[in-house]
């Protein structure tokens, strides 16, 4: 969803034809697209943050999907995101991509879930948009991303898994700002980022909760 690291490479599949659509027919007056990420469900309260007593080495397996398939450069560009969350977390001694003392894996399959529907409503509106010179139509769509953590503490233990739920909403043109929940964010790679952090910070929460997570 990332065209550059600007712009989500999974994503914008949709958005490019959207805005495609609507250059075509009003490349002087479309307006700028507008990013918003409601991290409010995910919040991790601080009575409900656990940090655990002895931090252990980690071995990070990371990829960024496109409907379950490998999106490459999604997963290069948000991969430093990652990384950093996991170091900042507390939850481990020393974070690396290659084996690790005791065994322990963290595997996170960040995916993006594409809705056919929604990607050809999405078209049909950015059209729309474009013909009134973004003055009357404008255009919503939401992003979905299931991501899914799998911990296995040393090797043959049982996996500890959970998965976490978010979205990344978009509008183009006319819309009403204020029925859009989230924080609102003019470029792409910072709504991205902020959806990573608020991701992280409840899988891995949901992770050290977990009675099987090595104390």
């Amino acid at each position: 969803m990332f065209l550059n690291r600007r712009f989500s490479a999974s994503a914008w599949t949709w958005a490019m034809a959207l805005c495609a659509a609507v250059l075509l027919a009003a490349p002087q007056a479309v307006k700028a697209a507008k990013f918003y990420v409601d991290g409010t469900a995910l919040a991790v309260k601080p009575e409900e943050k656990v940090v655990p007593a002895a931090p252990k080495p980690l071995q990070i397996l990371y990829e960024f999907q496109r409907d379950g398939g490998p999106n490459p450069k999604a997963t290069k560009f948000t991969k430093p995101f990652i990384l950093e969350d996991l170091k900042a977390s507390g939850g481990f001694s020393s974070v690396a991509e290659t084996p690790v003392e005791g065994g322990a894996v963290l595997s996170i399959k960040f995916n993006n879930v594409v809705d056919p529907e929604a990607l050809k409503k999405a078209k049909a509106d950015g059209f729309k948009t474009g013909l009134s010179f973004g003055l009357f139509g404008g255009t919503v769509v939401e992003d979905l991303y299931v991501v899914t953590f799998e911990y296995v503490p040393a090797p043959g233990a049982t996996p500890i898994k959970t998965v976490v739920h978010h979205k990344l909403t978009t509008s183009i043109g006319k819309v009403d700002q204020t029925t859009i929940p989230g924080v609102q964010y003019k470029k792409a790679d910072l709504a991205v980022r902020e959806l990573v952090r608020q991701v992280m910070a409840r899988g891995l929460n949901n992770l050290f909760a977990d009675p099987a997570f090595p104390r």
